[in-house]
């Protein structure tokens, strides 16, 4: 085993004399390197340098007995300084950063006798939290530093670096905590300040100096976090024994980094951080460690003297303007030394304070409901923040459990609105042609119109069945050749008879009757409609796997024998009309079924139009 010794010599004349004379000594073993590996958080396929946060612990792991148990009654509890001293300083610096600063591994003094010595080797932070792609960039050197006559005075030495390094040992999360990144300028401004005067040089002192490696590595998959174990020993010579020695396992320094995901956010089973639940003003309260206390984080944006300093509170309703202030936001927020996934918790609660991004991310089940039109729905998608967020920044809001719409969700949105919008095609291209035929003023064109789009089984093409629940409004009476048309539209030109395929019943039963395109024609031509509406499927059909009953309303010109007008309903069935009906306003409830349902099937009715019915 390989041991340096640090000597720390004790002489007594009447030790020596007696043969009780005590020389003590620190030994130290060059560190041993222990390494622990990390994986990529769950979800993600690789360790980012954005993922985790790193800081680096000194922390002393005792071995040793406390000395009471050794016999030692003679403690002097005022010892304060003794006639020897060693120290381990290390010295941590990443030039990414600019930051520098020392802290204490420990510090041995002794004065004669077997009870008099001070060890200290207590818990350090030797850095705050760095986000890992710079923190991979900190490096350790270790000093080890001895006086055999406290000509150095080692104890004053180790006071100072401790005093620098205070701020570092109070910081931890649900306490404040002290985040590091390119415009830490207040650590730095910390780190020159207390920095320990250089140690002057003296014959009765000796140091020396090292570097450990690297406390972090990763790439693809594999991450590694290097342990550095330093093995501490006493050794005791002398006394009772003049040519024998004592070694004792005093304990284990150990030099280790520590990683976390979020500093600002509760974890969830699987250790990723879970964003839920909070709000901005929330994530402003967060406490952050400075060297002038603890502060908020809000307080520490407002404060930060980052060239992109954004507007907290910006006109919420203007989304150029939020926009901006995102952007800016998130420079800061990176810049001062936050992961992604602190700094996108928080741009999500900053944009949602705003509209356009509440309508962006939109759910799934509001974006298929008929009420939201296309135009609408492309109007949320287009304003989705492509100058603040990217790709990445969405997927990270996702593992977080925050509800929004990356481009793969709206992708999805667009194919199920579309699969939707061919479900109603066959009926909204039978409506089209219907409605261009009732907009026809002559009832031979619309006759001839009307012939390929009828069709029954029973009778062949150019036939439907026709049926009459709209009540007594004369329908036989139009249905009869020789019965006059109904008074010209004005500007219309001058209407024709039509002739029908067979003479016209005196009455229509309840299951109706088959009747040829020209009777049909005359019909439409007779009730002199004069507003349709568009076509949406029957109450009954809706939420079916073929809908294929499609109902409009018509109103009527001054002189119809059907005042007001009323609804028509159609069945179709391989792009042809079998059954056309008139019906009620009403009837199966589609009244109610509009109020509702104010849109459906890319159709929507205005409540003003169904009050010219009533």
């Amino acid at each position: 085993m390989s041991i340096r010794y640090i000597s720390i010599l004790i002489f007594s004349a009447g030790y020596i004399l007696s043969g009780c004379t005590t020389t003590r000594q620190i030994a130290i073993d060059p560190p041993s390197i222990e390494p622990h590996s990390f994986q990529p958080l769950q979800g993600f396929s690789v360790i980012d340098g954005d993922d985790y946060y790193v800081r680096l612990i000194s922390e002393f792991d005792s071995k040793a007995d406390n000395v009471l148990k050794n016999g030692c009654t003679d403690i002097a509890p005022s010892y304060s300084k003794g006639d020897s001293s060693a120290a381990l300083i290390y010295g941590v610096r990443n030039n990414a950063l600019k930051f520098n600063s020392e802290a204490t591994g420990f510090l041995y003094q002794t004065a004669t006798g077997k009870c008099n010595f001070k060890f200290e080797a207590k818990k350090q932070y030797l850095t705050p939290w760095i986000r890992l792609d710079s923190g991979k960039e900190t490096m350790v050197d270790y000093n080890i530093y001895t006086d055999a006559n406290n000509d150095l005075n080692l104890s004053k030495l180790v006071g100072d670096v401790n005093a620098a390094s205070g701020l570092l040992a109070m910081t931890g999360v649900g306490m404040g905590v002290a985040v590091m990144g390119q415009f830490a300028s207040e650590w730095v401004k910390s780190s020159q300040q207390a920095a320990p005067a250089a140690v002057q040089e003296s014959v009765k002192h000796s140091s020396e100096s090292h570097s450990l490696p690297a406390a972090t590595s990763f790439s693809g998959k594999t991450g590694t976090l290097n342990h550095s174990v330093f093995k501490v020993h006493e050794v005791s010579e002398g006394g009772i024994n003049p040519f024998g020695s004592d070694i004792k396992l005093l304990g284990e320094l150990k030099v280790y980094p520590e990683i976390l995901p979020s500093l600002l956010l509760k974890m969830t089973a699987d250790g990723i951080p879970d964003a839920r639940d909070l709000s901005l003003e929330e994530m402003w309260y967060s406490p952050i460690k400075s060297t002038t206390g603890q502060i908020t984080l809000q307080q520490l944006i407002e404060q930060s003297q980052h060239p992109a300093k954004p507007k907290l509170n910006p006109d919420w309703n203007n989304y150029a303007e939020v926009e901006s202030n995102c952007r800016k936001l998130k420079l800061v927020l990176k810049d001062l030394g936050f992961n992604k996934f602190d700094r996108n918790a928080v741009l999500y609660y900053f944009l949602a304070k705003n509209g356009d991004w509440k309508s962006y991310n939109i759910s799934p089940q509001m974006a298929m409901a008929d009420e939201i039109r296309p135009k609408v729905l492309e109007d949320y998608r287009r304003k989705g923040f492509g100058n603040c967020l990217a790709v990445d920044d969405y997927a990270v809001m996702k593992s977080m459990g925050l509800s929004v719409n990356a481009q793969s969700d709206w992708n999805l949105i667009g194919e199920s609105r579309q699969k939707k919008e061919q479900f109603f095609t066959p009926m909204q291209s039978v409506e089209r042609q219907l409605i261009s035929v009732l907009k026809n003023p002559n009832p031979a064109e619309m006759a001839r119109q009307m012939f390929p789009l009828l069709t029954t089984a029973k009778s062949g093409d150019g036939t439907v069945l026709l049926q009459n629940h709209l009540g007594d409004f004369g329908l036989e009476t139009l249905l009869n050749p020789s019965a006059p048309l109904a008074p010209p539209v004005p500007g219309a030109p001058e209407a024709q008879t039509a002739q029908p395929a067979s003479s016209a019943p005196a009455v229509i039963p309840g299951e109706g009757i088959i009747i040829s395109a020209h009777q049909l024609a005359r019909v439409f031509s007779g009730l002199s409609i004069s507003e349709l509406s568009c076509a949406r499927p029957a109450p009954e059909q809706q939420g079916k796997s073929a809908e294929n009953v499609g109902i409009f309303l018509f109103t009527t010109n001054d002189g119809s024998p059907r005042a007001k007008g009323g609804a028509i309903e159609f069945e179709f069935s391989g792009g042809k009309i079998n059954r056309i009906a008139f019906q009620l306003p009403t009837f199966r409830d589609f009244e109610q079924d509009l109020l509702n349902r104010p849109e459906i099937g890319g159709c929507r009715i205005d409540p003003a139009f169904l009050k010219q019915l009533h």
